[in-house]
């Protein structure tokens, strides 16, 4: 899956998946004009926020929807 997936946005998103976060939603946000990742650690009970612009944003939800 590299190729089409080789941009930083994925980088940051695999190395959080890595660390145990997994994706329990995605949005457009209207306000600031962001793609916003809502990220959860289950077994450490913490969450994240990862941010990036609408482009790279769909990018990372086609990546977030081929590994669910």
């Amino acid at each position: 899956m590299s190729g089409e997936f080789d941009y930083p946005i994925i980088d940051d998103f695999q190395q959080l998946y890595e660390d145990g976060y997994r994706c329990i939603n995605y949005e457009v946000n209207a306000n600031d004009d962001q793609f916003t990742v809502y990220l959860k650690n289950f077994e450490q009970e913490k969450t994240m926020v990862l941010k990036c612009c609408p482009k790279e944003g769909m990018i990372l939800k086609n990546y977030i929807d081929r590994i669910s």
